[in-house]
């Protein structure tokens, strides 16, 4: 399998026919739908949301249709799949081989991944020419943000000594990482006389595709990001490229609308009537904002008892399959309890 087909069937391997194809195209694409946001969120699979904001509906059904023709899929019905025996057993290959997909975070961190990877490689870039005294050099990236925030970070003295302890922190995260993690990062480094690998290159150095390089870049990225977080005491100079980064609510914008009517005290009712929209709809907006909100008080919706019915069932049938659990929960329940019940199960399980 390719890299990004091994991701695509991934996810079409866990929706298990339940969704079309599409839904691993929106996805991967990042949007920003109350579907695409509840389906990554029930089925597991945040890990890959906005890995390939540029992939086309092409791209996937070109992807689709080899794992078809490979006997690696099965058609069900119009735009849904289902893996076969021989295709899970050669995604189980690819992903026991390519264990860096384990360090992908894109629900989290898609939103700032690059930029924190452009403010790395343009700091040490412009550091290390300075400490030596060159200060005319062709900066690897034009984005103005970037270069304001290097700017403005940029130690006025002691150079070489915060370029020393830069490398010391950016040794021991890299001494953590695989060996192919660390080549395809330190090799994309630009410094006074070393100048950067472009993705071809290193593809082309270490004979796997160009797609392969952009995934275990990106997993990479999102592995440092999260240790910054984790272990900030740890890498006290580094935290400073990620700590004014906050982790946004992946939300739509009809949803922050309904979230603020929320805050501000307003009951489902109530924000129906002031938004001149039906229920189900605020319904969903209720559950995109519990998927995302650790403190989201389902209580108000939600009883104690009809909870444990509903995690009960879940995990007895191994399903977040909403009627399956309707039908077996004795207790007068709606869908939105069980979609409200398992998106603060999802929380739960991340923190």
């Amino acid at each position: 399998m390719k890299a990004r087909q091994a991701i695509t069937a991934t996810i079409l391997d866990v929706l298990n026919g339940e969704r079309s194809i599409y839904g691993a195209f929106h996805l991967l694409k990042g949007k920003k739908s109350a579907q695409t946001i509840q389906d990554g969120a029930f089925f597991g699979l945040t890990s890959y949301f906005g890995l390939f904001p540029e992939l086309t509906r092409t791209d996937l059904e070109t992807d689709v249709r080899e794992l078809i023709a490979n006997g690696q899929a099965q058609l069900l019905e119009q735009d849904r799949i289902r893996l076969s025996e021989n295709g899970k057993v050669e995604l189980k290959q690819y992903l026991d081989t390519h264990p860096f997909l384990n360090d992908l975070q894109g629900w989290r961190y898609h939103s700032y991944t690059d930029e924190v990877w452009l403010r790395l490689c343009l700091f040490i870039q412009t550091l290390t020419n300075i400490s030596f005294g060159n200060h005319r050099f062709y900066p690897i990236t034009h984005e103005i943000r970037v270069q304001t925030w290097v700017r403005n970070h940029i130690p006025n003295e002691n150079r070489r000594d915060y370029l020393n302890t830069i490398y010391d922190e950016l040794y021991d995260f890299l001494s953590s990482c695989l060996e192919q993690q660390a080549l395809i990062f330190v090799h994309q480094l630009s410094g006074k006389t070393q100048i950067g690998l472009t993705r071809l290159q290193l593809s082309e150095r270490l004979g796997v595709s160009q797609e392969e390089v952009k995934l275990c870049h990106i997993s990479t990225i999102h592995r440092l990001i999260n240790e910054l977080e984790t272990k900030h005491n740890r890498y006290t100079y580094l935290s400073a490229f990620t700590k004014d980064f906050k982790r946004e609510y992946v939300l739509t914008e009809s949803a922050r609308q309904s979230f603020r009517l929320l805050e501000e005290g307003n009951t489902l009712d109530s924000i129906c009537q002031i938004r001149q929209l039906k229920k189900s709809t605020i319904e969903d907006h209720m559950v995109e904002i519990a998927i995302q909100h650790p403190h989201f008080p389902i209580r108000s919706f939600v009883s104690e008892d009809v909870e444990k019915s509903i995690l009960t069932w879940s995990e007895t049938l191994q399903t977040s399959r909403l009627r399956d659990l309707k039908e077996k929960i004795e207790k007068e329940v709606s869908y939105f309890m069980i979609r409200l019940v398992l998106a603060r199960k999802k929380v739960n399980d991340e923190t």
